[in-house]
């Protein structure tokens, strides 16, 4: 699976706001294949591989400021990414529509994100969306939670508090399937 530039940039700079006078420790945590990622400019719009650019320094995260909590550095991330993603015109846009319509239109845009990902919506009920993700790697599970602090965090600036976004993985062989539940009041 490859990762667009522009999501790839959430983790360094979610570091470098959190953590920064540990950000040089992050670094040097991460392996020679992850560490040139992310030393290097990152381009928007420039596709990188999934697991060296956002997964292995998402685990990085979570060893060194989560006790090791891939879960909770995922979703941290993910909320961090939705601000960045969502700021001036868009926040307000945001704030202004419906969840369902932010989370339709929230499946295209990771669509856009991810190759060769297969994600739509596959329900959306009155206080309720699932989302569905496919094409993915087992070994990739931690974009799922990353993807769900993201819409988690979204819910919140729609103005609804999330009840629970819930991540449920499939795998079958070398093929992941998650579904994403997102309820709120």
């Amino acid at each position: 699976m490859e990762i667009k530039g522009s999501a790839v940039k959430a983790t360094p700079d979610f570091v470098k706001a959190n953590f920064y006078n540990r950000y040089n420790e992050w670094v040097k945590s991460l392996p020679e294949s992850s560490r040139h990622i992310i030393e290097q400019p990152i381009y928007a719009t420039t596709w990188y591989p999934l697991m060296e650019s956002v997964i292995i320094p998402t685990q990085k995260v979570a060893d060194l400021f989560y006790g090791g909590d891939n879960t909770m550095a995922a979703r941290e991330i993910g909320r961090f990414s939705s601000d960045i993603a969502l700021k001036g015109i868009y926040k307000i846009f945001v704030r202004i529509s419906s969840p369902h319509f932010v989370l339709s239109r929230a499946s295209n845009i990771f669509s856009t994100y991810y190759q060769p990902a297969d994600i739509k919506v596959i329900e959306n009920a009155e206080k309720k969306t699932v989302l569905q993700l496919a094409k993915f790697h087992p070994n990739e599970k931690l974009i799922m939670e990353r993807i769900a602090g993201w819409i988690e965090h979204t819910l919140e600036i729609t103005l609804k508090s999330p009840l629970k976004v819930e991540v449920e993985n499939k795998v079958d062989g070398n093929q992941l399937s998650s579904k994403i539940t997102a309820m709120w009041d």
